[in-house]
Parts: C-alpha cells; sequence; structure tokens
C-alpha cells in the first residue's frame, strides 16, 4: 500500500505581499517621504539698508540625460539647428503669478490678522520682501515692536494628516518668537482643538530664533498634524531669514530648525496597540460574547475615545505625498497590513473603534433593517468610492484623504464641528441596517479587504467567487453574536 505524506504547501502570496510590505517600509525608513520637486529657479538676494528686496537671479535648467528633443530645442548646444521658439522670461521681478506668496489675497489676510495679533492694531503696515508679505507693527513712539508671518501658498512640501497647514507667526524684535498660531488647513476638527487643548502652540513661545534645533513634543492622536505645525514653522523661518528676519532682530536664523519628536509615552501606546493585536491573533477576544463586548469596548474607549488613533487608507498613501510617519504611526500601519495579509483583515473584524461602535449599537438597538441588495452589490459601490478617493488624493487633492468620518465622532465635536453629526447619523444608519458603513461606504476596509483577498489562495478566491461571499467573513456579523 502507497502511503502519500502532503508536506505544507507555502502560502506563496502571502509570503510575495509580506516582502513587498517590507521592502517598501524599508525604503521609507532609509529615504523618508518622496517630495514634490524642487523648483526650476534658483535666485539669490541682493539687500541694502537704504531698498526693500528685489529678487534676482537665471534659470536653473535641471540635468537631463539622453533627451535629444530638449537638446534639439536648445539654440547654445550648437549641434543641431535650433528650431524657432518663442523663449520665456526669465530673471523678472516676482509676482502673484509665479509666487503664490504674494497673492492680493494673501496681503489682505497677512494684514488682517497680524492686526488680531497686535497690541497696537493702528501701527500694523504691510510690507513685502522677497518671497511673502509681512506686517511690521510699531508703538506709539514709531519704534518696531513685533513682526508678522504667514506661510501661506509657500508650504506645499510640508504636508500634515489632510495636506498642507497654513500657520500664523509673531516674532518680537529681540529675535524670540511671541506666538504660532493656526491658520487655515483642512485638518480634521477634532485633531485641531486636540492640540489647542495640549497647549502645544504655547510650546513655540520663547524659541529663539537662531542656529540651533529645538525639539517640540508632538501631541500623540494628532502625531501628523502637530509635525506638521512644527516642520512648517521651521520652514516659514528659513523663508524669511535673510529677507527680512536679518533685517530687523541681531540673531542669525540660519540652521534654526523646530524637530517634532514623540513624548517618551508613544512606547507605552505602541505596546497596548500590540497587545490589541495579540489578543485579537491569539483569538481570546472570541471565547464568547462577553468577551467579544468586553474587548470591543476597550478598543472604542482606547484607540476611540482617549487616542482618537483610528488606521485610515489614506495612511498608506501620505509617504507618497512627501507625508512622514512617526514610529508609533509606523508600526501600527505594519501591524495593520500583515494582519490583513496573514489573518483576513484583522483590524476591520475586530479592532477598529468605528467598527465596533456599530457592533454595539447592533446589540443594544432590537430594530434592524434589512438591504434589498446583495453583498457584491455593497461591495462594488464601496469599491467605487474608494478608487474615486484615492485617485484624487493621488492627483493632487489631499484632503479627500478625510473622508473617514471616526475622527469627529470621537472627537465629540458637538458644536464646534458638522461632521460630527453625519459621523453620529451615519453610525445609527449603521446600527438599523448592520454595519452598512463598512460594507458599502468604508475606503479602509475596502483596501484592507482588498489586501487580504490578494493574499488568499487562488483555490480560496474560486471559492469565494462561487459562493458570492466577497467580504462577509470581514464585516458581515457582528464579533462573538
Amino acid at each position: 500500500m502507497n502511503t502519500t505524506v502532503n508536506s505544507p504547501v507555502l502560502p506563496l502570496s502571502k509570503i510575495g505581499l509580506t516582502a513587498i510590505a517590507v521592502a517598501g517600509f524599508v525604503f521609507f525608513l532609509i529615504n523618508g517621504p518622496l517630495q514634490e520637486r524642487p523648483p526650476v529657479f534658483k535666485f539669490e538676494e541682493f539687500v541694502t539698508g537704504y531698498t526693500e528686496p528685489v529678487r534676482a537671479g537665471e534659470e536653473y535648467i535641471p540635468p537631463k540625460f539622453g533627451v535629444v528633443g530638449d537638446t534639439e530645442r536648445n539654440p547654445y548646444y550648437h549641434i543641431m539647428t535650433a528650431k524657432n521658439e518663442q523663449r520665456h522670461d526669465f530673471g523678472i521681478i516676482g509676482d502673484s503669478r509665479t509666487n503664490p506668496g504674494l497673492a492680493p489675497e494673501v496681503a489682505e489676510r497677512v494684514f488682517e490678522n497680524a492686526k488680531l495679533h497686535a497690541s497696537n492694531p493702528d501701527g500694523v503696515k504691510l510690507k513685502t520682501a522677497l518671497d511673502m508679505y509681512y506686517a511690521e507693527e510699531r508703538n506709539v513712539e514709531g519704534r518696531v515692536e513685533q513682526l508678522y508671518f504667514e506661510n501661506t501658498g509657500l508650504n506645499k512640501n510640508i504636508k500634515g494628516y489632510a495636506g498642507p497647514i497654513d500657520i500664523g507667526m509673531v516674532v518680537g524684535v529681540d529675535g524670540k518668537i511671541r506666538s504660532v498660531t493656526h491658520v487655515f488647513s483642512m485638518e480634521t476638527t477634532s485633531y485641531l482643538n486636540d492640540i489647542e487643548d495640549d497647549g502645544f502652540y504655547e510650546r513655540f513661545q520663547s524659541i529663539p530664533l537662531d542656529d540651533k534645533t529645538y525639539e517640540v513634543d508632538i501631541v500623540s492622536g494628532a502625531s501628523l498634524t502637530t509635525e506638521g505645525v512644527a516642520r512648517s514653522v521651521s520652514d516659514l523661518v528659513s523663508i524669511a531669514r535673510e529677507s527680512p528676519l536679518e533685517i530687523y532682530i541681531d540673531t542669525n536664523p540660519a540652521g534654526f530648525e523646530t524637530v517634532p519628536v514623540l513624548p517618551s509615552t508613544w512606547v507605552i501606546d505602541a505596546a497596548l496597540i500590540i497587545v490589541l493585536f495579540i489578543i485579537a491573533f491569539s483569538r481570546l477576544n472570541r471565547r464568547s460574547p462577553q468577551w467579544s463586548l468586553a474587548y470591543g469596548i476597550v478598543t472604542i474607549a482606547y484607540l476611540g475615545f482617549f487616542q482618537n488613533n483610528s488606521f485610515t487608507y489614506a495612511t498608506f498613501t501620505q509617504p507618497f505625498l512627501g507625508i512622514g510617519w512617526s514610529y508609533i504611526l509606523g508600526i501600527y500601519a505594519a501591524i495593520v497590513l500583515l494582519s490583513s495579509i496573514w489573518d483576513s483583515n484583522t483590524y476591520c473584524r475586530y479592532i477598529c473603534p468605528y467598527g465596533n461602535v456599530q457592533r454595539l449599537l447592533v446589540r443594544i438597538i432590537p430594530w434592524h433593517g434589512r438591504l434589498k441588495v446583495s453583498n457584491r452589490v455593497l461591495d462594488l459601490i464601496r469599491w467605487a468610492i474608494t478608487i474615486t478617493l484615492i485617485a484624487g488624493i493621488v492627483s493632487g487633492l489631499p484632503d479627500w484623504g478625510s473622508f473617514e468620518l471616526f475622527p469627529d465622532l470621537f472627537g465629540l465635536e458637538i458644536l464646534e464641528s458638522q461632521w460630527f453629526w453625519l459621523s453620529l447619523a451615519a453610525v445609527l444608519v449603521s446600527a438599523y441596517y448592520p454595519m452598512l458603513w463598512c460594507r458599502m461606504l468604508c475606503p479602509t476596509g475596502a483596501v484592507l479587504d482588498g489586501i487580504t483577498f490578494m493574499a488568499k489562495s487562488k483555490s480560496v478566491r474560486q471559492g469565494n467567487r462561487e459562493t458570492g461571499r466577497p467580504n462577509q467573513d470581514v464585516v458581515g456579523q457582528p464579533a462573538g453574536a
């Protein structure tokens, strides 16, 4: 009698996806996030004590390799006959056409905001520097008291959670920062309120503008927003360093930088997130409905209300858009990604606080409706939303990454944000039609389910197609029910 021993089959799809994920993390860990291309022009500044600063410079042509067409059009190479082509003007004084920081609407806003921060609003005067508008405040004796700057139109390479952050900064003539304020951004309202309540902006007060580096603790749960603000301060000082800062202050701000750093408690936060995933991997939270309920309440309380730190689909796009991750966010992203590859999207099924709020309400509310469409149709709608949002983000609309509603729910911004009520409504509808948000609208779930689908073997994928169950194992019934 012949006996056949079946050797374990290596899950090649999972191993391949894991290798790709590890390679991506290593790349961004070494090189940092991808940045936008540098400007085409390089300029020098000429400043005297008797004139306003002006811009002078010449075109900077990036090196090109193997591009015959560009060589053929340039008459200075004398290799081929130059084509008749209208030449552009270079070396002109910058204005709003070439520099968004000099747009008329920026001037108006800088002037108005400067008066709001002034002790003598009548002494505020709008001034023009090389790249920007700024405001000068003089006291009743006519002496300069402080300067006001904004980075509006100048901060495209530095981003928070949902894109660039416009900040205002007041600098005294003693060369120290007097205040930093948020002016405008697409950041989630609850994040902005959290960092203000935490006293984050006060950490910049009295920092001297010299050649040193200063560390600023970021706010846990709003790390990308606070990192964006800290880096925007450094960038704004760099832009205004020679013109006009060095005209007014004695300190030398060359080399000045405010570096966002994680508070020492980040290790504890990362450890607790890892513990939540370990419990989910080990199935301890699935022993009974009571265990499942207790586990869900813990994720709602800790990740939702305490941290307000839910994972989103936009997290995966951020390194490609110039947005860096903190260590805790990188750990969080790695575990979520690996759990989707090896454990069928553990995050959506058991850990996501927004999903667990819906599961909790499904348990409590006795009335449930039933949609007259299949899970397949719901999944197609969800993917259509997801592809549209990701295409928008990649095309230059980073604020589309704020489509997720759970930060507004857990931020409890009842009066400040209309998005809180929309988020609450989505939860309540998803309680009546169980898990409707997860099944039809959540782009994060679509991305993670897609990764789970790719990680499955070919036979399992074929079985799912035949049974018509695209994602019931991920967001179907409440865990433990």
